[in-house]
């Protein structure tokens, strides 16, 4: 049987992968799995399609990444190859799992691998933790693992090998109909977490003997060292490829125990018929493998053997026929992989529709931000240590004017002013994303000339940064609800919303009757609605999901909150966004800020070391001295 070669383009379209980069990456996976995982990509081909191309992205991104930790790099030398540091391995591996995690966050890929496999994480509603495992034990790899006992090798497999396989069965038990989880069976069927850890370790063993070649090449011998003592094989044998009596009854005695270890692990139960046919094919395949290593035992020291075609072809063509047979006699609703989301843009309304079209198509070429008057510049930070998202709680304006005896409303015109620098100096540093704290749902309760004067000052605000002569480059968005805003207000967001819709530089996200718990509430409406409607599946829901239901779906986590005017809370501000962010209080009242707060707070945030949970790998630098005048 042979397998496709070029790109199954009817597969992606079926599992409903539209948008070209993210078929390059599923067909970067597929060709990973083609490649590296015969047995596992012709059982793939018993899987409709979204269920193929799931399987595609776990199993060949997983690869990319262990490739990562076993490839030479170009000044890796001898060492690495021997089994060596690899600093330049090492390197790669950090790189790679540093970008999974930023793009894991942002909900998409910036590199096309990664890109289908966060796809299908979030489409599938698969938790990451079996992933940051693997990422763990992939960085001891780098450095030539090796293993003393069997003790040792299981536990590896416990760590890297079955969580992977786990979430591999959960993709297939949801497809069939299952809402349960293979650990909460494993719970809950007597046995159950032995025999799926049997298994696992029967295929990896399987796997370490048909590999022996590969790893051999690399300095690693992945057979612990109790199982060389019982059978009198020296590892420098192994390394020299010396083939031995002994070797040949070392790889014959542990293929008998890896085919012990299959025939003894039942099925798992309540199987759709078509997942029972791929598992008891893959298993099937996996004998053939392991009598193929039994039969040339010598062969493994220098080859990694492939499958006989017949003997091949006598498993898997009525392993086809009867798959297709069964999911035609039992369908079951697989949901096909999404296109990528797009926010539904809100019905114009009549009466200023016009004008949002005139506002966006006379809208005028944009300018650089203007210079700080005193003539400081922005520092000069590596660009990795820049926040993505700056989140500012604009508070002190009240106070700043009653420290002056002036009115209140003189806080908040002096307080826009403030904003209109920082947002210039927002540009020169090269955010990308800015979000301000301007009105919040408990700001009703104060006094009623206040509240006319900020409804006022917010609409002029706005005004300024797109109705100048020279526009900045600055998308405007707004966060917040409608209700009891007055009409124009919400005219005049709606409105910049439109017009700066193209520009591209900073994202400024406008929190106007904005209230972080009325936030998620809104959206757990939305998704019970949805529930109910049966568009949305309660057990697919994600953290992924949830946020597209957000005032701002597309808006990334929060990495520096910033709140001004002495006081240190957040306030009900953005408290699905700034789960992790970095908090910094500053006792400045607003109206006092410029851009030069601004970029201090970025270069405290340089210095600091994110860890989301796990511990720093490469120690915190120095980013460099200050450039400018900052305060």
């Amino acid at each position: 049987m042979s397998f496709p070669a070029a790109p199954p383009t009817g597969v992606f379209r079926r599992s409903g992968i539209h948008d070209p980069s993210l078929r390059r990456g599923y067909e970067a996976c597929r060709r990973a799995t083609r490649t590296t995982g015969e047995i596992e990509y012709a059982v793939s081909l018993l899987l409709p399609p979204p269920l193929r191309t799931a399987t595609w992205a776990l199993y060949g991104a997983v690869r990319a990444v262990d490739d990562l930790a076993d490839a030479a790099g170009p000044r890796d030398g001898e060492g690495a190859s021997a089994g060596g540091a690899g600093p330049e391995r090492a390197g790669r591996l950090e790189a790679w799992i540093a970008a999974f995690e930023a793009d894991l966050r942002d909900g998409r890929g910036t590199d096309p691998v990664r890109q289908a496999l966060i796809h299908t994480m979030l489409t599938w509603n698969l938790p990451p933790g079996f992933l940051h495992t693997l990422f763990e034990e992939l960085r001891q790899d780098v450095h030539g693992r090796q293993f003393a006992t069997w003790q040792e090798w299981r536990r590896y497999n416990g760590l890297i090998n079955t969580p992977l396989v786990l979430r591999t069965a959960s993709l297939l038990m949801r497809a069939a109909g299952l809402s349960a989880e293979p650990e909460a069976i494993a719970a809950a069927v007597p046995g159950a977490a032995v025999a799926w850890q049997t298994a696992v370790d029967a295929v990896y063993l399987t796997d370490a003997l048909v590999d022996l070649s590969d790893d051999l090449d690399r300095g690693h011998v992945p057979l612990p060292q109790e199982a060389l003592d019982e059978a009198g094989v020296r590892r420098e044998d192994l390394l020299t490829r010396h083939a031995t009596p002994q070797f040949d009854n070392l790889v014959r005695t542990l293929a008998q125990r890896a085919r012990t270890w299959l025939d003894r692990t039942p099925p798992p139960p309540v199987l759709h018929p078509a997942i029972g046919i791929a598992l008891g094919t893959y298993t099937d395949l996996y004998r053939l493998r392991l009598a193929v290593a039994a039969g040339s035992p010598a062969a493994l020291l220098h080859r990694r053997p492939a499958l006989p075609r017949a003997a091949r072809l006598r498993l898997l063509l009525p392993a086809r026929a009867q798959a297709a047979l069964a999911w035609g006699l039992f369908p079951f609703p697989v949901q096909p992989c999404p296109p990528p989301d797009t926010p539904p843009a809100e019905p114009e309304e009549p009466g200023w529709a016009t004008q949002v079209r005139s506002l966006a198509a006379q809208r005028r070429p944009s300018v650089p931000p203007t210079p700080h008057p005193s003539g400081a510049r922005p520092p000069q930070l590596p660009a990795r240590t820049v926040p993505r998202h700056v989140a500012i709680v604009m508070d002190g304006n009240g106070r700043w004017a009653t420290a002056r005896n002036l009115p209140r409303t003189d806080g908040h015109r002096a307080g826009a002013d403030a904003l209109i620098d920082v947002v210039h100096g927002a540009l020169e540093i090269g955010l990308k994303y800015l979000t301000l704290y301007a009105f919040s749902t408990e700001n009703w309760k104060r006094p009623a000339s206040e509240l006319h004067a900020l409804m006022y000052e917010i609409p002029q605000l706005l005004r300024r940064l797109t109705d100048d002569a020279e526009p900045l480059d600055v998308r405007v968005r707004w966060a917040g609800m409608r209700s009891r805003l007055p009409a124009d207000v919400v005219d005049t967001l709606t409105e910049i919303e439109q017009a700066t819709r193209d520009c591209t530089a900073l994202t400024l996200t406008m929190c106007v009757n904005y209230g972080g718990r009325a936030e998620i509430t809104a959206a757990a409406a939305k998704v019970a609605q949805e529930a109910v409607t049966g568009r949305l599946d309660p057990g697919s829901l994600s953290e992924q999901t949830f946020a597209r239901y957000l005032h701002v779906p597309e808006l990334p986590d929060v990495d520096l909150l910033l709140r001004t005017g002495g006081d240190q809370r957040t306030s009900n501000f953005l408290p699905w966004q700034a789960t992790y962010a970095e908090l910094l209080f500053l006792d400045t009242p607003w109206p006092e800020v410029d851009r030069r707060d601004l970029w201090h707070a970025i270069e405290q945030y340089a210095h600091r070391t994110r860890r989301y949970g796990s511990v720093p790998r490469i120690p915190a630098q120095a980013t460099g001295s200050r450039q400018g005048e900052s305060r």
